[in-house]
């Protein structure tokens, strides 16, 4: 079978924001804290931001294989947005379907809102998308419908035996952009998109789209990559992962 599961780091829309405000004489930090102070007048409570009040700042995805792991991640480290999309679009393209964890709710939005503000054109894509159902497969919908009380991705990763999110949140992204550590920005879409494989080798398994013996033999392969990197939130993730 084919498919690629991607996982995305995101920030607030900074620049979008400053143009639409006037806020040209404000740093990120600034612009940011009238961001989420608008979010929390439109929502009452949460400071939460919307898909179309962010943007892209890494991109993960990780091409099935049962023979060979094949992890991509870029980031703005060396990279723009648009880089990150064009990405994007050819692993759907080069896939057929796209497996994420609640990528429904902001991950397919931002995406595409994106790719409207920058003009990206991929007609392929969009045909795909008109013709199937299955080119996003949201793991946490295949899990528990849109008006449930819906976990997260780091608790339910660990309380199937997988790594989880190794104490890394959104919160840390947001401070790793602002300090310019596009690196750290990187390692948390990262860790998503691993722990998402994961969950996917083990729903596929279940579900009979996938062998259990191919399943293992992935997750063997992924092991062995995994403990050729030296990045210090790989050897974190290894770590944590049980041996079953």
């Amino acid at each position: 079978m084919r498919f690629s599961v991607f996982a995305l780091s995101s920030v607030p829309d900074t620049d979008t924001t400053r143009q639409l405000f006037n806020l040209h004489d404000l740093d990120d930090k600034a612009v940011s804290k009238v961001l989420f102070h608008r979010r929390k007048q439109q929502t009452g409570s949460s400071e939460e931001l919307r898909w179309d009040q962010r943007a892209i700042a890494s991109v993960t995805l990780i091409q099935h294989s049962v023979d060979k792991v094949l992890i991509e991640s870029i980031g703005l480290a060396g990279h723009t947005e648009q880089d990150m999309l064009q990405a994007f679009f050819k692993g759907a393209m080069r896939d057929g379907r796209m497996v994420a964890w609640d990528s429904a709710r902001s991950g397919v939005p931002l995406v595409h809102f994106r790719s409207l503000k920058y003009a990206l054109s991929f007609p392929a894509y969009w045909q795909a998308l008109k013709e199937r159902d299955d080119v996003h497969v949201d793991l946490l919908d295949w899990l528990a419908g849109p008006d449930t009380d819906r976990p997260g991705l780091d608790e339910t990763a660990r309380k199937l035996g997988f790594p989880g999110m190794c104490a890394r949140t959104e919160d840390d992204v947001y401070a790793a952009w602002l300090g310019g550590r596009h690196d750290e920005v990187r390692a948390f879409s990262e860790i998503t998109a691993l722990n998402t494989y994961l969950l996917a080798l083990r729903m596929f398994s279940v579900t009979g789209q996938m062998t259990r013996h191919d399943s293992a033999r992935v997750q063997n392969n992924l092991r062995v990559e995994l403990g050729r990197r030296s990045d210090s939130h790989l050897v974190d993730f290894l770590g944590a992962w049980r041996v079953e």
